[in-house]
């Protein structure tokens, strides 16, 4: 690890080594053994020293920010206008059956066998069997955005009840924006020029939205005064349509006069991999799939984000060959073909089903 300060690879017992040393080297007459006045005193000196120099040691991170630099993060980046995105809970509609009458107060909770639980907005009756209320998570995040059929329990039963689902997926649900993600956008706003509507405005404005982490523009997109933003949460996920019109909203209060903006969310494109190979002995199946999964994974998540691009069918074939059990491949294909992987704006390549035999 390189050296932030010349205090970090120093110790209480190399700094009074070095004051002894000092102390002797200057004919001073003193006893220096161990337990001795001279060697207690520059003892404790030493170990003060050192604590202070660790002290300096976390200044670094204070003074010039980093991912590593945690709430003062916060304070650098409050310098310039900008703060933490605080995260949003996720709704979600269920629909309780029973008897017709029943009462289901405002705040009754329901919750996923996983143990997430939603709170109802309002009071609402059961009339032909049937009750529909949007529901508030507990908590903030994007794990509250559940498949739908998954929210089907509650936490007090109430006698007339019979059941509780929801028909669609929760949306809205997003993290607090990560150390990691909030300094890329500081390092964004400090290194690329933002001004007068130009491209970096618009991802600027798109990052601004809770649960934006990632955001392209594509100017003139579809003519004069048109512009694109292309957006997606952590890890290169897609984003509802709840995030994705809040986003629009932002971006359409801030853009310049005259610009029509379209913002959509990124979609994934499955790629799959079917590889013959010849196996090392010692190896079997499952490592190679293990192996070659991981690799072609980083190499998907390293592209760049939403670009038209093509990458190079060798690139995938040294992930194959590069796998410890692989001695030799017969068959090798990616997303169905030999060639290279042609990407569309707009999409994030991600694994698809990896099939991995022997001949």
């Amino acid at each position: 690890m390189t050296e932030k300060s010349p205090f970090e690879s120093m110790t209480p017992e190399s700094i009074k080594s070095e004051m002894l040393g000092r102390v002797i080297n200057a004919g001073v007459d003193v006893d220096a053994r161990e337990g001795s006045y001279a060697n207690v005193l520059l003892s404790e000196a030493a170990y003060v020293m050192w604590k202070y120099g660790q002290t300096l040691n976390g200044f670094i991170d204070i003074l010039f920010p980093s991912a590593n630099s945690g709430r003062y993060l916060d304070l650098h980046a409050a310098q310039i206008g900008m703060t933490r995105q605080p995260g949003a809970k996720a709704e979600v509609t269920v629909t309780f059956s029973g008897v017709d009458g029943t009462k289901i107060p405002s705040g009754t909770v329901v919750c996923t066998p996983s143990a997430l639980r939603f709170l109802t907005t309002e009071e609402v009756t059961i009339a032909d069997g049937l009750a529909s209320v949007l529901c508030i998570a507990e908590d903030i995040g994007a794990d509250y955005n559940v498949p739908e059929a998954t929210v089907t329990q509650m936490a007090v039963n109430i006698h007339g009840v019979h059941g509780v689902t929801n028909a669609a997926a929760g949306v809205g649900g997003a993290d607090e924006e990560s150390d990691a993600d909030l300094w890329a956008r500081y390092h964004e706003r400090r290194t690329e020029p933002i001004t007068s509507g130009n491209a970096n405005h618009y991802v600027m404005w798109a990052k601004e939205v809770t649960g934006v982490s990632y955001a392209r523009c594509i100017p003139l997109w579809n003519g004069n005064g048109t512009v694109k933003v292309i957006i997606a949460g952590a890890d290169k996920k897609p984003l509802d349509d709840t995030i994705v019109t809040a986003c629009a909203a932002h971006i359409e209060a801030e853009r310049p006069i005259g610009a029509t903006v379209t913002v959509v969310s990124v979609t994934e494109a499955e790629i799959p991999l079917v590889a013959k190979v010849k196996l090392i002995s010692g190896h079997n199946l499952d490592e190679v799939k293990a192996e070659l999964s991981a690799a072609v994974g980083a190499l998907l998540a390293a592209l760049p984000f939403a670009e038209e691009q093509s990458v190079p069918y060798s690139r995938f074939l040294a992930c194959l060959l590069q796998c410890a059990g692989v001695a030799d491949y017969s068959t090798f294909t990616v997303n169905g073909v030999k060639t290279a992987l042609r990407i569309n704006s707009g999409t994030i390549p991600v694994l698809g089903t990896v099939d991995v035999t022997t001949y």
